[in-house]
C-alpha cells in the first residue's frame, strides 16, 4: 500500500468525521445554552416588569375615577386603590400570575399614593379635586426562578418599582 492510499483512507473514514462532529458540538453547545438560559431570564424580567406596571395603572385608574365611583362604597381613596391592585377578599389581582403575598409583595405596604393639586402642591387624599395629580407607585420583589436556583451569586430579590401617574376626574 502506498502513502497516497493510506491518505485517502484515513481521510475518508466516517468515524472520524462523526469525532469531529462530537467536538464541534461540545464546544458549542454550553455557549447555546447560556444564551437561551439569559433568553429565558430576559423573558420572565420582562414579564414582571410589564405586569407591575400594569398593576400601577389599574390603581391609578380606580383612583381617578374615585369620585365617580367610590362615593358609594364607603372606602378612601387608598383603599379603593389598594382593592384595585390586590383584594384579598376575593383574590382578584392586577398582577397577573405574579404572587400577590409576601414576602414578594404586600398591597399595605407596598403600595404608595400621592395627590398633588393643579397647582403642585400637596393634595388632601380625603378630598380628591377633578384636576388633581395622583400618582401610584408599586414596589414588587421578584425572584426569577431560574436564577435563584442555578445561578445564586445574582442579587436575589430583583426589586421593580414602577410609577403612574393620572389625573383625577
Amino acid at each position: 500500500m502506498t502513502i497516497f492510499n493510506l491518505r485517502r483512507s484515513i481521510k475518508s473514514d466516517p468515524d472520524r468525521q462523526h469525532g469531529q462532529s462530537a467536538v464541534e458540538m461540545a464546544l458549542v453547545l454550553p455557549l447555546l445554552l447560556v444564551l437561551l438560559l439569559g433568553m429565558i431570564i430576559a423573558v420572565f424580567m420582562f414579564y414582571s416588569y410589564i405586569q407591575v406596571t400594569n398593576a400601577a395603572r389599574e390603581g391609578a385608574r380606580a383612583g381617578s375615577v374615585y369620585r365617580i365611583t367610590g362615593t358609594g362604597s364607603g372606602l378612601t381613596l387608598a383603599q379603593t386603590v389598594n382593592k384595585a391592585i390586590y383584594d384579598p377578599g376575593t383574590g382578584s389581582t392586577a398582577l397577573g400570575f405574579l404572587s400577590p403575598t409576601s414576602p414578594s409583595f404586600n398591597v399595605s405596604s407596598d403600595v404608595a399614593i400621592t395627590l398633588l393639586k393643579a397647582d403642585n402642591t400637596a393634595g388632601d387624599p380625603t378630598d380628591p379635586r377633578p384636576g388633581d395629580r395622583l400618582t401610584v407607585q408599586v414596589t414588587y420583589r421578584y425572584t426569577l426562578p431560574i436564577v435563584a436556583v442555578a445561578l445564586p451569586m445574582f442579587p436575589q430579590p430583583l426589586v421593580i418599582v414602577r410609577s403612574i401617574m393620572m389625573e383625577i376626574q
